[in-house]
């Protein structure tokens, strides 16, 4: 196999983003896409260039693409996840790729028994930038990884998604927004998990609206972490070490720029730049994630090495316990 026959499940904003990244992809085949209704998936597939357009997923399926890019509300991820393994095809879900820790456990478990690949669709793990800021932290260009500051914040406004921030359709800020911040922090401290949690947030319709969390690391190494759908924040990322500091954005779920600051030896108020790393690339962005991904394909791994299937877990079992101290509903099952 030299190329990747994708099908996509769904025909809402983000599976449009999605779509128009694949042709920037080389390897990647818009195959199949899968709509509420055939004249839906029909506009969306003349759009892109999609092969195929169905208004049955099983019938999707059965045209065998290779790997299945679910785009659909949260709450309806689970079903159409085992759907695809029963019928061989790999997996690319956005994320929150399940409701809770339980549905996350049986879907490696089946992905793992049937040699398929899986991956919550954390695209940010996929840029350049991202690469960039992960080997500055791991030549120790900061130093030791003192603290983390990241905000996710958006104004919910009229026509907005609304389902996104009701407890009824598995939504909420934290597993919308706060998972960028909260999943920037775990990539400033690989392994680790926080020794303690503390939390403000506002619920509505059931949901988390918005959450601020403070977590706290051996040593006293922090991270604090924004998510909300009720106030517009900055959106940059920044690391701090015992050397310098790493500011990623101006979006750091999307980021095109890093710069990495050194602190001055002869001033106690000073940093200054020591390097910086652009990347203005065409479109949203979802080209590196797809282009990821089809390489781990194509090149038989079953796991993405960048967004490993056990950070999901942590992830995961981090906001449930979260969810369930907030009185958030959720499903347990």
């Amino acid at each position: 196999m030299n190329s990747c026959k994708w099908a996509i499940l769904g025909t809402g904003h983000i599976a449009h983003s999605f779509a128009s990244s694949i042709p920037l992809v080389q390897e990647a085949d818009p195959f199949a896409v899968c709509g509420s209704s055939m004249e839906k998936a029909a506009i969306f597939a003349a759009k892109y260039g999609i092969a195929h357009s169905f208004d049955n997923f099983e019938k999707m399926l059965d045209a065998k693409p290779d790997i299945l890019y679910i785009a659909v509300p949260n709450l309806l991820h689970y079903e159409f996840i085992l759907k695809a393994f029963e019928k061989g095809i790999h997996v690319l879900c956005e994320k929150p790729m399940v409701d809770n820790k339980t549905q996350l456990e049986k879907v490696t478990a089946m992905a793992r028994e049937k040699n398929l690949f899986l991956m919550e669709g954390m695209w940010t793990r996929c840029f350049p930038v991202t690469a960039k800021v992960v080997e500055w932290i791991t030549r120790g260009a900061i130093g030791t990884v003192k603290a983390v500051r990241a905000d996710f914040g958006l104004k919910a406004v009229e026509g907005w998604q609304g389902w996104k921030a009701s407890a009824e359709h598995g939504g909420g800020a934290l597993r919308d927004v706060g998972i960028y911040a909260l999943a920037w922090a775990f990539l400033a401290y690989p392994g680790e998990s926080p020794e303690k949690i503390d939390s403000v947030y506002r619920l509505k319709n059931g949901a988390d609206f918005h959450s601020e969390l403070f977590l706290r690391y051996s040593e006293n190494r922090t991270a604090f972490l924004t998510g909300s759908f009720d106030m517009v924040s900055g959106h940059e990322i920044t690391i701090f070490g015992d050397k310098g500091l790493i500011i990623a954005g101006p979006k750091m779920w999307c980021p095109k720029k890093a710069v990495l600051y050194l602190y001055s030896s002869d001033h106690e108020f000073e940093r200054a730049e020591a390097e910086s790393f652009s990347d203005d690339y065409p479109g949203t962005g979802m080209q590196y994630e797809i282009d990821h991904v089809t390489k781990c394909i194509l090149s038989g791994k079953t796991e993405s090495p960048l967004f490993p299937l056990s950070e999901s877990l942590a992830i995961t079992s981090l906001i449930d316990s979260l969810r369930k101290e907030w009185g958030v509903r959720y499903s347990t099952d």
